[in-house]
């Protein structure tokens, strides 16, 4: 919907209308809030802010849609005259001993409080005043109007137009010829034809016979009813270890994410006795320059297959994963939900269908690993949300620093201590493998768990992309 040209209503993706009817499901629950929270340092001009804010609301559409139903389908709709939601909490009436746990609690809430999906706008911001010149700053988002790389565009916007709020200065922003609601259209057009045939055939054929859950050795009996109760347990990869896998995917025409997904699925095989493992990751589905700066939800979920029966070499198994990742993007253009309804895999209330386990690849763009608002210094705050969707999912987060790792973990079925040794048994298969990937993958040293590790140095400034 290009400006000058909105509908009063528009479809959703197909992605969104997933989310929306998951939503529906738990309408108070929190579980689809992205957020990002930081220390601030410095003089902030809190009426610049707001200026910033509501210049960035104006331009991005998704910062003032709500989801409405008309006959019991949701459409996206643009509200015109929202307010700016930014809510200032000033702690520094307090005790100066009591203000940190008291932001925290606030940043816990904050991150914690569900949307109602009918009510514009689906993000909020909450800065906490701790001291003159010191502040939190909280921004959460429903993820039905932003992915993660919607919130790196979000905050990045909100700090070029803070930027020229302060200083007088102009700043030019890339124009939006297109806005979310245009590519949910071209989406449902795309799909409408032989395209969907052709993608429906392919996946298929590639997850035919493939089993219905990894069953991972949990601590706990799985609960009757999913939860969602979560925590994170972050790891760094050691230098040497990283620089290895580099050159061990470059030798194999392998991306790192190729290179870091085989090993995962090595593990979680040798894990669970499943030599068939069935892994999901995201995809941005941003190819085109036109959605690059747009806040909205283009993410999307490939189911990525590995086989390991034959017991190939880590090196082998390396090439396999890179033609079955390389086909799997070339036909990504399968909504992970229009997949769902076309293969009806066996389904359970406690479990995703397909997939039960993610692994995903930050790979940042240097102009959004960095955010910085004019005359401040920030220092990203670790996330502190307590809800896991999937029974596990790995992230990995590259940059200049190095790698760093983040287990998230369903609480009802896994202790910290098995998700620490899952990690620490991860390093050493990574070692191990760039140290002989001519080696069977079940001969592949799991090693002892080293001891717990925090998050590496120079990592403040990375925000999460999914």
């Amino acid at each position: 919907m290009s400006d000058g040209q909105r509908d009063e209503l528009a479809p959703l993706s197909l992605t969104q209308e997933q989310l929306w009817f998951l939503t529906r499901l738990d309408p108070a629950s929190a579980f689809y809030n992205t957020t990002a929270t930081w220390s601030l340092t410095g003089p902030l001009d809190t009426g610049a802010l707001h200026t910033a804010l509501a210049r960035t609301m104006d331009r991005q559409h998704m910062l003032r849609t709500a989801i409405t139903e008309s006959d019991g389908v949701p459409h996206q709709r643009v509200v015109d005259g929202v307010p700016v939601p930014l809510e200032v909490s000033d702690l520094t009436g307090l005790p100066q001993e009591e203000r940190r746990s008291a932001a925290d609690r606030l940043v816990h809430e904050e991150v914690h409080t569900p949307f109602d999906l009918h009510t514009a706008p689906l993000f909020r911001v909450r800065l906490i005043r701790t001291a003159a010149d010191e502040h939190v700053m909280v921004f959460v988002m429903h993820h039905i109007v932003a992915d993660g790389w919607s919130l790196q565009v979000l905050v990045q916007e909100v700090a070029d137009l803070y930027a020229a709020a302060v200083t007088g200065a102009e700043v030019e922003l890339d124009p939006l010829p297109r806005q979310f609601a245009d590519y949910a259209v071209q989406q449902r057009e795309r799909l409408a034809g032989p395209r969907r045939e052709k993608l429906v055939s392919y996946w298929s054929e590639r997850l035919a016979g493939a089993p219905a859950v990894l069953e991972l050795p949990a601590d706990r009996p799985r609960p009757a009813e999913a939860s969602f109760r979560g925590d994170r347990y972050t790891f760094t990869v050691p230098q040497e270890t990283h620089r290895e896998l580099t050159a061990l995917g470059r030798s194999a025409g392998a991306s790192p994410f190729m290179t870091c997904l085989a090993a995962f699925a090595v593990l979680l095989s040798r894990w669970s006795g499943q030599s068939d493992v069935l892994l999901g990751t995201p995809v941005g589905n941003r190819d085109r320059a036109e959605w690059t700066s747009v806040v909205g939800y283009f993410a999307d979920t490939l189911v990525m297959r590995t086989e390991l029966a034959d017991d190939p070499s880590f090196r082998e198994l390396l090439a396999r994963v890179r033609r079955s990742s390389l086909d799997a993007f070339v036909h990504r253009d399968l909504p992970f939900r229009a997949l769902v309804e076309e293969l009806k895999p066996e389904r359970a209330p406690q479990r995703n269908p397909l997939f039960q386990v993610m692994f995903i690849l930050q790979n940042i763009p240097p102009r959004r690993r960095k955010v910085e608002f004019a005359g401040l210094t920030m220092a990203l705050r670790e996330d502190v949300r307590t809800t896991s969707i999937f029974d596990l999912r790995l992230d990995l987060f590259q940059s200049e620093s190095g790698l760093r790792g983040q287990l998230e973990y369903n609480t009802d079925l896994f202790d910290r201590t098995t998700v620490e040794q899952l990690a620490g048994r991860y390093l050493a298969l990574l070692a191990d493998a760039c140290a002989a990937p001519d080696t069977a993958v079940s001969a592949l040293s799991l090693g002892a768990p080293p001891p717990a590790d925090d998050f590496g140095a120079g990592f403040n400034d990375d925000l999460e992309e999914a």
